[in-house]
């Protein structure tokens, strides 16, 4: 679960306001990858995990592994209910891995901030970094201006 980040009041309403953003969805930047492609480290040096064989969850977890997951293990412990199991390494993990694709970001601009864009402003799109960097540091320029001369109110 995400955690909602940490913002400070702000004094300017969400009209005022402008969003620069740097995208790389998951769906379109990165892929599947092998234990080996994303260095994983239980792949690498094997791993540890405890089943609860006392929920529908662990006997579930218990008979895939078992029956039906291709791994090899050693039972190492089992008490009160919980078994833990080792794995050795060189053998697939139970985790989905994803790496990065070599595929430029996506340098957006919106209107309005977290809060909402109540002026239905439309999101800009730039094709390259150097015009994203160009309009952000322009803004920044027009803010320190703005802060200079007192009528900036953020």
């Amino acid at each position: 679960m995400e955690r909602e980040p940490f913002r400070l009041p702000s004094k300017l309403p969400e009209s005022a306001m402008q969003t620069f953003a740097i995208k790389a969805p998951r769906e379109t930047h990165t892929r599947a990858a092998t234990c080996e492609e994303a260095e994983c480290q239980a792949y690498a040096n094997g791993w540890r995990m405890r089943i609860d064989l006392g929920t529908d969850l662990g006997q579930k977890q218990a008979r895939y592994i078992k029956y039906d997951s291709g791994r090899s293990f050693k039972k190492i412990g089992f008490k009160d209910g919980l078994v833990e199991l080792e794995f050795a390494p060189s053998q697939r993990c139970f985790a989905e891995h994803r790496i990065r694709i070599a595929r430029p970001e996506i340098f957006l601009v919106k209107g309005g901030d977290h809060r909402g864009n109540p002026l239905k402003t439309p999101t800009r799109r730039h094709k390259r970094l150097e015009s994203w960097v160009d309009e952000f540091a322009t803004n920044q320029d027009k803010l320190a201006d703005q802060i200079k001369r007192g009528s900036y109110d953020g």
